[in-house]
């Protein structure tokens, strides 16, 4: 398994980390609003190091790779 690889899958690890970390600390329910504002950073978190991770010619969604 390649270094890209073992990232992808310590953001997923980490995304449920933090979900579980948000369920324990009962954001959801308490504080609604700063629950929202977490999940909207930690999916700009996400967005910003998928797109370094795959920047153009990387994606394995690419149609021109044969």
């Amino acid at each position: 398994m390649n270094m890209r690889r073992k990232l992808e899958w310590l953001l997923i690890a980490m995304t449920g980390g933090l979900i579980i970390l948000l369920k324990y600390l009962h954001y959801g329910v308490t504080n609604y609003n700063i629950f929202l504002l977490i999940l909207m950073a930690w999916s700009l978190i996400m967005i910003i190091s998928l797109r370094v991770l795959y920047k153009k010619g990387n994606s394995p969604f690419d149609q021109n790779k044969s």
